[in-house]
């Protein structure tokens, strides 16, 4: 006998949304400093991503 298996992993390719958001505020921070040549800032969130990708959410927010 067969037994098929469905399993749900939920939107957003599978793995939820989490990363999917925190990648788009990690961007938004680096291009956001690319482009305003804020070179300590961009040294500082790709040296730590994540809370490159909180200086993201804060920039939306229009609080960084």
């Amino acid at each position: 006998m067969a037994v098929i298996e469905i399993r749900d992993r939920g939107g957003c390719f599978g793995g939820g949304c989490v990363g999917i958001v925190a990648l788009a505020g990690w961007i938004t921070a680096v291009v956001r400093d690319a482009m305003m040549v804020k070179w300590l800032w961009l040294i500082f969130d790709l040296l730590l991503p994540p809370l490159g990708a909180l200086r993201g959410f804060l920039m939306w927010l229009g609080w960084a």
